[in-house]
């Protein structure tokens, strides 16, 4: 505690850019994913499943050092850091988006088609409010595992919470070790109590009840 008191501002600064370099890839990630789940052929499902499975079991720090290869990018810095997390949010989110889009009843897509519809409404006005549970569901699950995997960053000169742990690791100081691992967790904790409350709002026709008379 008194390590945490002695360089709040400093795990502050650290914070910020562990931030900086999650939010974005969760939030692209999921728009990704959710386009790609929504119109991806029948036929192409199980060979993407398989591609994106393939993905998201490389480990991230191959990943981050591997891109600078393939797509020019630096060595150090964000950008690759920021990339990979996409790619992973993408190859998780796929799943849960694809299976919640599979769940939406035809016949209510079949009536807001006779209602006089077109594909971009009964996509966002029908389908999408109606997957929203299990997209949310599938977005808090990638956030999770995206703020975990954004400290491995520090190892390749993103200096965010995971620096923490290299840095304490190597003067030994137990202390910086924990204040890194309980910071990741808190931020883990208020992103999913986050999501959690825009799911809420999204599907609050779940919860309405109709009173009988």
């Amino acid at each position: 505690m008194e390590w945490f008191i002695a360089n709040w501002t400093f795990v502050a600064g650290l914070a910020a850019t562990h931030l900086s370099v999650s939010v974005v890839p969760i939030v692209v990630g999921a728009v990704l994913a959710v386009v790609s789940a929504r119109i991806t052929p029948a036929r192409w499902v199980n060979p993407t499943r398989g591609v994106l499975g393939a993905v998201y079991a490389i480990p991230s720090l191959a990943l981050f050092v591997t891109l600078p290869a393939l797509i020019g990018t630096d060595f150090t810095g964000p950008t690759n850091v920021v990339i990979a997390l996409t790619i992973y949010v993408v190859a998780s989110m796929y799943f849960s988006a694809h299976d919640a889009f599979s769940q939406v009843p035809p016949p209510t897509v079949t009536n807001a088609e006779s209602m006089g519809m077109n594909p971009g409404q009964v996509f966002v006005h029908v389908e999408l409010p109606l997957a929203a549970p299990g997209l949310i569901t599938g977005l808090r699950v990638a956030a999770a595992s995206t703020i975990s995997i954004a400290s491995i960053g520090a190892v390749v000169g993103v200096r965010n919470l995971g620096y923490l742990f290299i840095d304490g690791f190597q003067r030994k100081i137990p202390e910086e070790i924990i204040t890194g691992v309980f910071a990741i967790f808190v931020i883990a904790l208020a992103l999913d109590a986050g999501l959690w409350l825009v799911g809420r709002l999204m599907t609050s026709w779940r919860y309405v009840t109709v009173d009988h008379v």
